[in-house]
């Protein structure tokens, strides 16, 4: 096995190099914190900023746990 270092520059080539590396079935480790991970495309990060909002305007609804699955 090679272990190799990519330091890329936005978030574009991140994108690219993930694919690339899911599609090969690359196993792989990085430092990547969850934010980041979230926030990694348009639709994640459109989504939980959605979200956020809806939460910061009190547009929530509690569910209770024995209700999760039913």
């Amino acid at each position: 096995m090679t272990t190799i270092v990519l330091k890329v520059k936005d978030k574009k080539q991140l994108m690219a190099l993930m694919d690339v590396v899911q599609r090969f079935k690359i196993p792989f480790s990085g430092n990547m914190d969850e934010t980041e991970y979230l926030l990694s495309t348009d639709e994640n990060s459109d989504s939980l900023k959605k979200s956020l909002k809806q939460s910061n305007e009190g547009k929530t609804r509690v569910i209770k746990t024995s209700d999760l699955w039913k």
